[in-house]
């Protein structure tokens, strides 16, 4: 079932192999003309992986790996593993790239932090300290245009920090963002953050120029978590992990226009505005959902490994990339899953 001729770094899954792993349902849907997507391979990378980013400029996805206290670069047609970066000081969970000036921005959830990494020196250029001593830093997401980051932080009262990336040091904290803030999108146009407050299911929106929260939007779902924003039609994808759903708001009439079943534990998720297609991350069911955005039909529903997480696409090809994370066993320390730590790409 596993090949390691390619590389001994990879664990690459044969097409055989691959066929009884990926289980894939595609719908046919009239007046439509979008292919299904499969998972082409997957690849075994660190221990304790946790979120991804695509790269066009370096052409590498960069992930995050707990365990080791590394971020490692990927080749992205074959997962394989082409360079390291050290974290040892302050392991990244989350992360985010400016890939103007190939910075690389990782939320340290347990030293309460967050840390700049210039990608071609592989150097830390800077870790910020939580105000306060204390935080809880999840998702980033990057203005490349004003070169400025913002940054989720759960912990305490939820708030969202500000980062000026000329200087990478902490420019200011807007308070008071909602009930336990996890996900984030820029709406760059508006100047609007938009983040999902899953304590009270709720979109708030934050007017970054006001610096504060201005309002908030039922999500129609529970549990919800991260979300992705489709600019064009000014709407919102958002996944619930409790209702294993997707819901899609649009911010114009601030109605949810339709509820889409994926899976449970409905996570990760990220929209392909060029393909117009949504990714979900599923993470108790061990799949990906693909979803024509056009018409809400699910395309395809993948098994890409034990815990997906987060997921990542390369506009210019369509091709995603997904985190799996780990079982563990506290009673059996030697026990190794083969289907978790890895990277999955899904293409055509």
């Amino acid at each position: 079932m596993v090949n390691y001729a390619l590389n001994p770094n990879l664990y690459i899954m044969t097409i055989k192999s691959l066929a009884k792993f990926a289980v894939v349902v595609a719908i046919g849907t009239a007046g439509t003309n979008v292919q299904a997507q499969s998972v082409k391979q997957s690849a075994k990378v660190g221990k304790g992986i946790y979120e991804l980013v695509y790269s066009e400029k370096a052409n590498a996805v960069f992930v995050t790996s707990v365990g080791t206290k590394a971020i490692y670069k990927l080749d992205p047609k074959t997962l394989a593993i082409t360079d390291s970066i050290s974290v040892e000081a302050a392991p990244a969970f989350g992360i985010g790239l400016n890939d103007k000036t190939q910075t690389l921005y990782t939320t340290n959830t347990r030293t309460n932090s967050v840390s700049a990494i210039d990608i071609k020196t592989k150097k830390v250029l800077n870790t910020i300290a939580a105000p306060g001593g204390k935080a809880h830093t999840r998702e980033v997401v990057v203005d490349e245009d004003l070169n400025k980051i913002y940054i989720t932080d759960v912990g305490g009262g939820s708030k969202i920090w500000v980062i000026d990336g000329k200087t990478n040091a902490l420019d200011r904290v807007i308070e008071n963002t909602g009930k336990s803030t996890t996900g984030i999108v820029l709406d760059k146009k508006a100047q609007k953050l938009y983040v999902t407050n899953m304590g009270s299911n709720q979109i708030g929106i934050v007017d970054i120029k006001q610096n504060k929260l201005v309002d908030s939007i039922p999500t129609g779902g529970e549990g919800s978590t991260n979300l992705a924003f489709d600019a064009k039609n000014n709407r919102l994808f958002v996944a619930n992990q409790k209702s294993a759903d997707v819901t899609v708001v649009d911010l114009n009439t601030r109605k949810v226009l339709q509820s889409i079943k994926t899976g449970a534990g409905a996570l990760g998720i990220t929209f392909d505005a060029a393909k117009n297609k949504v990714f979900v991350a599923n993470r108790q069911a061990g799949t990906v959902t693909v979803i024509d955005a056009n018409n809400f039909k699910v395309l395809a529903d993948l098994k890409t490994g034990t815990y997906p997480n987060t997921i990542v696409v390369d506009k210019k090809s369509g091709n995603a990339y997904v985190t799996n994370k780990a079982q563990s066993k506290r009673d059996d320390p030697k026990f190794v899953d083969n289907n978790g730590d890895t990277v999955s790409l899904i293409g055509l």
